[in-house]
């Protein structure tokens, strides 16, 4: 790993440089790197090259863990990270993966990201709005919200319609050893990031007693329903859990 980071002929600089070519990065650009950044892809590849320090640390390396999905990335592996890399559009979404790995809160989540971008490099496919999705959802993810999230995925993804109901929840919790306000508070995380959608149901239970009365009861449900994106970043979770040995 150290001698790939810290070679003379660092891939990393090598796909920064590639992305400017693209991203028509100016000289005056790095005035406020930190100002500048928020909603300028051409920026971040300027933020980028000022931090290389930064970048090469225990982020980035958790994140070309994930990319190669073992402890040793090739230099042909990154290489095809340079190779993907053919218009404007890659380029940008490039920079701002590169971008929210150096702004994660997560090591687990750069290690997910990174294994997202394989995924995306070797297909050469067209960004889906899943793909796009998940990854900036991870930004806002803790290394616990990710364990968190493996467990929410485990009991939903082969659910009936997968989703799941409040109280039922609440006993799956019970069965193990968990924070239940830690769990609901990453719950309420991927809710906002359109990983799970929340529905309440209410019935009406309606007892006639009488020919000229009536007593009505109304009972409401909650449920948790997994999106596509929750869909597709559970799957990405289990796989670095399964394959990395993340514990």
């Amino acid at each position: 790993m150290n001698n790939i980071i810290k070679s003379d002929e660092n891939i990393l600089d090598k796909a920064i440089k590639h992305m400017e070519s693209y991203l028509q990065v100016k000289n005056n650009i790095l005035e406020n790197d930190y100002v500048q950044l928020i909603g300028d892809s051409s920026r971040v590849v300027g933020f980028l090259h000022n931090s290389s320090k930064l970048i090469h640390k225990k982020k980035f390396q958790s994140f070309l863990k994930g990319f190669s999905m073992n402890e040793e990335p090739t230099q042909a592996q990154l290489v095809k990270l340079i190779e993907y890399v053919d218009d404007e559009t890659k380029a940008e979404f490039v920079a701002d993966v590169f971008s929210k790995i150096l702004f994660s809160n997560s090591s687990k989540a750069c290690v997910v990201m990174g294994s997202i971008m394989n995924d995306i490099v070797k297909s050469n496919t067209e960004l889906s709005h899943e793909q796009l999705n998940s990854i900036h959802a991870l930004v806002h993810f803790y290394d616990i919200d990710i364990d968190n999230y493996r467990f929410l995925y485990s009991n939903v993804k082969n659910s009936f319609e997968n989703k799941i109901a409040h109280n039922q929840l609440q006993i799956k919790i019970r069965e193990i050893d968990i924070n239940i306000t830690s769990l609901f508070m990453t719950l309420e995380k991927a809710i906002a990031n359109q990983l799970f959608y929340r529905s309440i149901s209410v019935d009406l239970d309606v007892d006639v007693s009488s020919e000229y009365t009536a007593d009505a009861n109304a009972h409401t449900d909650e449920h948790y329903l997994l999106t596509r994106s929750g869909h597709l970043i559970g799957k990405y979770i289990e796989r670095i859990y399964d394959r990395l040995n993340l514990g």
